[in-house]
């Protein structure tokens, strides 16, 4: 098997210096050689480090075109893909990857880890082994592994920090869990569907389309206002519980019925990391449903806020994104 590893940044690749974890210019070749090492892996590896790093907290949707179009370059010459990412915003690469090369055909697994992997005490080589074992598999999709968990792309929240197994799978079981072998999610019914042929859809996206209106005791419309700008084409409302915006204040609501109008597209996502929105037709929902807001469903936050990116960018308009997220 011959597989390609994209460093893209983050954690894993990094060494201390006088001025903090840089950047280590020789983590590529150090990796190949450790990995060309082991008996056990009989295979052809192909690291590379970017050239410009992407910092996890710096990412950017730009940065997942990067990656989705690197993959893509190399599509027919691997059969295998292994992103390493910075864990901040690894969760959103996931998804958006998931979105962009759909179904895919060949194991894209994204991962890092906590601790450099210079470090003596750090997860970064039993995170990319396990990469390395899902790639083994003969996967298809594009998943997230993290502490020994395999995560569906799309399904990944970051739910701690400061330990080994810092994601965790929301609405879904993870799709396998490597101990001594893997435990791998009972899929014997998603077999027998029919999938669409796969499609590479990397569209230009920009940054200031998306935003996130965050709910919480006494918010108020104008907190609101300043992230509903004219740019903005699509947004996330983390409301609480099963769906639910405080109904006190009228004008929260206008706001929302106004954006809507305009052609914004508001998925509502639950801040709880598992459930689902209630269904619109609810009372503690009708009002918010009569704004045109419409449900997440079980969606991340993360999933919800890369798949409006990819979305808009594909040029769709309000009403054709609202029934791909109603499917």
């Amino acid at each position: 098997m011959k597989i390609y590893i994209a460093n893209t940044g983050g954690t894993i690749g990094m060494m201390p210096s006088d001025k903090g974890l840089v950047a280590n210019p020789a983590f590529a070749d150090q990796l190949a050689g450790q990995l060309e090492s082991s008996p056990e892996l009989n295979h052809e590896f192909v690291v590379q480090s970017y050239d410009t790093p992407m910092p996890a907290a710096n990412v950017v949707p730009k940065d997942w075109q990067t990656i989705a179009r690197d993959i893509e370059s190399k599509w027919e010459e691997f059969d295998a893909f292994i992103i390493l990412h910075g864990t901040d915003t690894m969760a959103f690469t996931a998804a958006a990857l998931s979105y962009m090369i759909a179904p895919s055909k060949k194991p894209i697994i994204v991962t890092g880890s906590q601790v450099p992997m210079c470090k003596a005490r750090s997860d970064a080589m039993n995170n990319v082994l396990g990469a390395v074992s899902a790639c083994e598999a003969n996967l298809k999709g594009v998943f997230l592994f993290f502490g020994n968990r395999l995560i569906d792309g799309d399904r990944a929240h970051q739910s701690h920090i400061g330990t080994w197994q810092a994601f965790r799978s929301v609405n879904a079981l993870e799709y396998g869990i490597l101990e001594s072998d893997w435990k791998w999610r009972d899929s014997s019914f998603a077999q027998l569907l029919i999938k669409p042929p796969m499609k590479i859809r990397i569209p230009e996206m920009d940054a200031g389309a998306v935003t996130v209106l965050p709910v919480f005791p006494g918010v108020q419309a104008q907190h609101w206002q300043g992230l509903l700008n004219p740019q903005v084409k699509g947004a996330v409302l983390l409301s609480y519980g099963a769906g639910t915006v405080p109904d006190a204040d009228p004008a929260l609501f206008d706001l929302l019925k106004s954006a809507v109008d305009q052609g914004v597209v508001i998925v509502n996502v639950s801040q709880c990391e598992t459930g689902r929105i209630a269904n619109n037709d609810t009372s503690e929902n009708e009002a918010l449903a009569k704004t045109g807001v419409i449900s997440g469903k079980d969606s991340t936050y993360e999933a919800a806020f890369a798949r409006l990116h990819f979305l808009i960018g594909l040029g769709l308009d309000s009403r054709e994104i609202k029934g791909v997220f109603n499917r």
